[in-house]
């Protein structure tokens, strides 16, 4: 049956004669039989003249079939006319007869080449609920179930009955047929284009001027939304440049649709960050940085690639089916026409209300154009344009403009009545088409909208030379187009309708034959959804039950499935890598499969931030591991704790402390037993940085003196500075190591540079080299211009601690005000310790000055670290005491215990624990300050030369407070750190 079969959209009609066994008892069986025959070629000759089908006779039953072999734009209308006439049966003397029919519309696989002999032609659920309808029907009364009744709502008056039992089925609404009305169809509500016109060209003007504008042309599938804007862009060809590139859904096309943009700019100087986004290159670099900052790169390069684009004459980027984008796509068009300064006209075409929508922000620079129906004048202009002869009755359509081209090219096809569905219109369209040529068509349809002539060739087993004819004879009869040395349906409503006739288990097949016959090893986007199609459906285990290959096939699927969520996730199309890697565990084979895919899974979900689910991926391939008996691999241990180590802001629920340690133990020994030296510097790091012990350091070093080539260990190597600065307080150490980072980042290797910048300066800062440390906090805040506002929170509070060394308040006072607008321009945003720190230093410079604290300076810190009282106590520490208030001493003191949980940790910023130490100078605590001391000589003695010269100065302070000479912190004078200088003079009156 396969093979010659179509799915098709067809209404049912099944009519019984009711009483026929008690009329056969009181007539006898010639004249029942009579009777019968004379009944069914009336019924017969009534659904022949309104193009219905005789599917089969069952006894005293008929089941008659609209929409089959040959579909018409008013199948569902044309069944009910038939229906509602039977009803009223008998006309021909025969009173005896009456009939209860029912109706039924729907999609069912329909065997063509059954017709002659009505042996099962048609099988669907639209089939078996219709004759459930029948069943309960009374004598002269048509019952029609909820899709007829949804398409016959312009033409039909109904009774609603409300849900009835059908067996099979449960409760189904019902309606019973009351009568049909003729010529009651009311065009809809319309707006002429001129207006829209107008608009657009309003828009183009205000790009002209220099602002970048978006204009966003919305409509239901059909309405004229291209047509509106070729016209536009026709009128503005001698005045622009144009860009055009066209989206379709899912991966269907194996490409980002931006990389059409760069096509026809026909610019061979693209810059990285433009081609990475567009899938043409991958950039290592935007790799390494946070999801935030590679959207701010990314949006930067764009913006400024276009205006270059722009410079000598304005330019028009048109984006058709905006629908179809990815979320990021939307993103960026949002951005680049959000209060820009460029002579950019974006022009999006979509159906309304998309869901990435909401990533378009209100702006006087987005113009949104709905379109309505077209009035009168312009349907019956279009439908004249389009070759009909009687032009008027098209005004029926609605106003709709692929309905009326529809129905004017579906030749005989005009009545009088509104099409009840596209699908119907193009389908009666596709019935016109010898078969040959519509098999060719559908089968085409599987690959897309546009395809070459050598896949519609492959797909429907034809000779290219043949095929291209055949081609080029349906783009005369303008079912396709020729575009770009392909072809192209000339809707895409056409090319679904076309391609939903196929039997799924055939649609599955041409699927699995495209990928493995149509498609180059790297088109792993256009790969997975090929394969998706082919075996991710419900139906995938009956169609291919039997078949020697399936373990073959869902291998290359889920290969396909991986390539493509990595290129996705790298291009930060992350929704549609979400999507491609749950298809991925479905396609998984086995345990082993499964955690593969968990694993890429985690890394995108990591990489958008995505904390616990990200973890809890990475827990399931764990497990999936164990279960197969083979060992976790030791990179998978320390993939999963580095968010809980270093980027815990990524959680809204961190893992359990002992989780973390459990996970730190069972990495560490298989690091150690499968000779992973790499995995085993991570989780070393890790430990060293979670539990605040330094003793990881013995074993990392001479793991990391026995390797040759350290450039894959960038990344690792500047967490572990870390470790030696924070958990082992060896700041020449962690210079060194962070000095052989940048080392290595001079030679390319991948690696979050402005987190490592951030904690460079950090450690060149408490190593006493001002000079240096304050070079790359410059180099940071020039860096974070294009970061996320978390990037450049770092950026303004590394500077800030420059300039608060130096005494600079001034320069505090400007980072604090940058910090203000950070904060308050992304109030979805996290922030972190330096920014806390950062609200500190400001009310220090104000208190050093004469000044009150900042009035916002317990709610600015508390809006940048909400949950850590610990962390935020200490930040506030010091100015708390400078004023005379009473700080919360106890709580600020547990953010720089050794104890202390990594996450509450103070210490990570102030090493030196300069905060609460000069809290006790300030207010003359001598003794509780001296206590401080060694611990800041030791700190000395391992390269902290700040820590150093402020242990001596400090010293100074006490001695002349028992009455020695004045003080004169030459040392920290020397550094350059006058602020901290100035600060020790300072008592709380």
């Amino acid at each position: 049956m396969e093979q010659r079969s179509e799915r098709r959209l067809v209404t049912c009609v099944f009519i019984d004669i009711v009483g026929s066994t008690d009329l056969g008892q009181r007539l006898g069986p010639e004249r029942m039989q009579r009777l019968l025959t004379d009944s069914f070629r009336e019924i017969s000759a009534i659904a022949t003249a309104a193009g219905g089908t005789i599917e089969k006779y069952i006894g005293d039953e008929v089941f008659i079939l609209f929409g089959a072999p040959v579909g018409h734009v008013d199948d569902v209308k044309r069944a009910l006319r038939v229906a509602d006439a039977c009803s009223h049966l008998p006309t021909s003397g025969h009173d005896l007869v009456a009939v209860r029919i029912g109706v039924e519309t729907g999609e069912a696989l329909v065997d063509l080449a059954a017709l002659e002999d009505r042996q099962r032609m048609a099988v669907g659920t639209c089939v078996n609920v219709a004759a459930r309808l029948q069943g309960l029907a009374d004598a002269g009364q048509v019952l029609v179930g909820p899709t007829c009744h949804a398409a016959a709502g312009s033409f039909g008056v109904f009774a609603d009955l409300g849900g009835l039992d059908l067996k099979g089925f449960g409760k189904v609404p019902v309606w019973r047929l009351l009568q049909i009305v003729e010529g009651s169809d009311v065009p809809l509500a319309f707006v002429g284009r001129s207006d829209e016109l107008a608009r657009l060209r309003d828009a183009f003007g205000r790009a002209k001027g220099g602002r970048a504008t978006l204009a966003l042309v919305t409509g239901e599938a059909g309405i004229g939304k291209s047509r509106l804007v070729e016209e536009f862009v026709r009128s503005a060809a001698g005045e622009a440049r144009l860009l055009r590139t066209r989206i379709r859904p899912g991966t269907e096309v194996g490409a980002s649709p931006l990389q059409q943009l760069i096509v026809d700019a026909g610019d061979t100087a693209v810059p990285a960050s433009v081609a990475h986004s567009a899938g043409l290159a991958t950039d290592p670099r935007l790799l390494a940085l946070p999801l935030a900052d590679r959207r701010n790169e990314i949006y930067i390069a764009w913006r400024d690639y276009l205006a270059g684009l722009a410079r000598e004459r304005p330019l028009i980027l048109w984006l058709e089916d905006l629908h179809w984008a990815e979320t990021e796509v939307v993103r960026l068009v949002d951005r680049l026409t959000f209060a820009t300064n460029a002579a950019l006209l974006v022009i999006a075409t979509a159906r309304p209300e998309f869901p990435a929508m909401t990533a378009l922000r209100p702006s006087e620079d987005h113009l949104i154009i709905d379109l309505a129906p077209l009035d009168d004048e312009a349907a019956t202009a279009l439908a004249r344009g389009a070759g009909a002869r009687d032009a008027a009755r098209i005004v029926r359509a609605g106003g709709h403009p692929l309905f009326i081209v529809e129905l004017v090219r579906a030749r005989g096809a005009l009545e009088a009545d509104l099409p009840v569905s596209v699908q119907a219109a193009i389908g009666a369209r596709l019935d016109e088409l010898a078969p040959s040529d519509r098999d060719l068509l559908q089968r085409a349809a599987v690959v897309g909208e546009t395809f070459e002539v050598r896949a519609a060739a492959l797909l429907a087993d034809l000779d290219p030379a043949d095929a291209a004819g055949m081609l080029g004879r349906l783009a005369h009869l303008r079912y396709v187009h020729r575009v770009d040395g392909a072809f192209r349906f000339d809707h895409a409503l056409v090319r679904d309708v076309a391609y939903a006739r196929l039997p799924i288990s055939t649609r599955a097949r041409l699927h699995a034959r495209y990928a493995r016959e149509g498609l180059d090893p790297d088109q792993v986007e256009a790969l997975a959804h090929h394969w998706w199609e082919a075996l991710g459906a419900n139906d995938a285990e009956w169609i291919w039950e039997g078949e020697p290959e399936i373990e073959v096939m869902r291998g290359e699927a889920l290969r396909a499935h991986l390539a493509a969520g990595r290129g996705l996730a790298d291009r930060m199309a992350l929704d549609r890598a979400f999507e491609v890697y749950e298809r991925a565990l479905k396609l998984a084979r086995d345990p082993g499969d499964s955690a593969r895919v968990e694993e890429a899974f985690a890394k995108a979900l990591a990489g958008n931030a995505k904390g616990d689910a990200a973890t809890q991926h990475r827990f399931r391939a764990i497990e999936l591991y164990r279960s197969t008996g083979a060992t976790v691999p030791a990179k998978l241990y320390a993939d999963t704790l580095d968010l809980a180590v270093f980027n815990w802001g990524y959680f809204k629920d961190l893992p359990s402390v002992e989780q973390v340690v459990a996970l730190l133990d069972e990495g560490s020994r298989t690091a150690r037993a499968t000779g992973d030296t790499m995995a085993l510097v991570r989780l070393l790091a890790q430990r060293g940085m979670f539990t605040n012990d330094f003793r990881v350091l013995a074993e990392t070093r001479p793991l990391l003196e026995a390797v040759t080539d350290k450039r894959p260990y960038g990344d690792a190597l500047w967490r572990l500075a870390l470790v030696h600065l924070a958990a082992n307080g060896d700041c020449g150490q962690a210079v060194e190591l962070l000095d052989l980072v940048f080392e290595l980042a001079g030679q390319g290797v991948e690696m979050n540079e402005p987190e490592a910048l951030m904690w460079h300066a950090l450690a060149l800062f408490h190593a006493g080299d001002l000079e240096r440390a304050e070079a790359a906090a410059d180099r940071l805040l020039e860096m974070s211009v294009t970061k996320s506002a978390h990037t450049r929170q770092h950026a303004v509070g590394t500077k800030a601690l420059m300039r608060f060394a130096r005494g600079d308040w001034t320069g505090v006072d400007a980072m604090a005000a940058e910090l203000r607008s950070i904060v308050e321009e992304n109030p979805d945003a996290s922030f972190c310790l330096v920014g806390a720190n950062l609200a500190g230093y400001e009310a220090i410079a104000d208190l050093i000055r004469g000044r009150a604290l900042p009035a916002d300076l317990v709610p600015l810190a508390e809006r940048i670290v909400p949950t850590a009282n610990a962390t935020r106590a200490a930040a506030l520490l010091l100015p708390t005491i400078m004023s005379g208030a009473a700080g919360s001493e106890d709580e600020a003191r547990r953010a720089y215990a050794p104890e202390t949980g990594l996450w509450d940790r103070a210490s990570i910023w102030d090493i030196a624990g300069m905060n609460p130490t000069i809290a006790q100078i300030v207010r003359a605590r001598w003794e509780e300050a001296e206590r401080d001391l060694p611990r800041m000589d030791l700190l000395g003695e391992k390269g902290a030369a700040f820590a150093s010269a402020l242990a001596t100065a400090i010293r100074e302070e006490i001695a002349s407070a028992r009455g020695g000479s004045k003080p004169q912190h030459a040392a920290l004078r020397k550094l350059g750190y006058n602020g901290v200088s100035e600060l020790l003079s300072y008592r709380v009156k």
